[in-house]
């Protein structure tokens, strides 16, 4: 009988644990090593794990406006490294630097320290 419980708590816990393997990225599977900045306005900010997100309205050389997807660290990383909440607000003007989305894609991971405030 106690090895039907020990098996029962290993396969639950392999289970649980699976998930939050199969859940994580590689960084290379959506970022090239082509590097780059943008600017523009924030439009929304995700503040949670796994990694917080600001979303930036830019206006493209020809007029048309995108919606990037600025990646940054996790919520821990981001305390330490001196970040809050309130750091980048809806409405701030920034320009940013950091690795550019695969395949065309308008997001980018941002390096913390590369943020410049235009307004």
């Amino acid at each position: 009988m106690k090895i039907f419980y020990w098996l029962f708590v290993f396969l639950g816990s392999a289970v649980l644990l699976s998930k939050s393997v199969i859940g994580h990225h590689a960084y290379n599977a959506n970022y090239t090593d082509e590097r780059g900045s943008i600017e523009g306005v924030v439009v929304e900010v995700f503040w949670g794990n796994p990694h917080v997100h600001y979303y930036l309205q830019v206006t493209n050389n020809d007029g048309s406006q995108s919606l990037w997807n600025l990646e940054s660290e996790n919520l821990g990383m981001m305390t330490r490294a001196g970040w809050t909440i309130d750091t980048l607000q809806v409405g701030n003007r920034i320009r940013v630097f950091g690795s550019l989305g695969r395949e065309g894609r308008p997001r980018l991971a941002m390096e913390l320290n590369s943020v410049e405030f235009l307004d």
